[in-house]
């Protein structure tokens, strides 16, 4: 009995020590951006309901989680997650996390298939001006495919 009750205590302790982002990639990504609020000039982060998103992109039946750091923002640093390439689109599927450089997203379906759309700078498309040109990433086995291989 005294030994199943330390194997009980010693689980549960252990499972307080270990951090929350151990646990959900979509939590490291948010206690990131907090400390790289935090780091610049005692920043305070805040974000919005829409800064994640469920969308089941791989087609397993399963929502992965799409962190948009559009919706986050820092008191002490204007554009601190997002530039004028964009602001970082993190995708947390097959159990790690995937970044985009994006101005905005939208998922679509085609013959049962989820096509994440990015709104890109115009420069990935190859060109020299600021114009926006899309870029469409489907989920393919392990990762995410697109027509540029990226």
């Amino acid at each position: 009995m005294f030994k199943s009750w330390t194997v009980l205590f010693m689980t549960a302790t252990l499972s307080l020590a270990l951090p929350a982002s151990a646990a959900e990639p979509a939590d490291a990504v948010i206690d990131k951006a907090q400390q790289d609020c935090r780091s610049f000039e005692n920043g305070v982060f805040a974000m919005t309901d829409r800064a994640v998103s469920l969308v089941d992109l791989t087609g397993d039946g399963k929502a992965e989680k799409i962190i948009d750091a559009r919706h986050f923002s820092c008191s002490s640093a204007a554009s601190l997650f997002c530039g004028t390439g964009g602001c970082m689109l993190t995708i947390i599927a097959g159990g790690k996390p995937t970044e985009f450089l994006a101005k905005g997203w939208k998922v679509v379906q085609w013959n049962g298939q989820a096509i994440l759309l990015l709104a890109v700078h115009g420069s990935a498309c190859g060109g020299t001006n600021l114009r926006q040109c899309f870029k469409a990433v489907v989920w393919s086995e392990d990762g995410f495919r697109s027509l540029d291989g990226e």
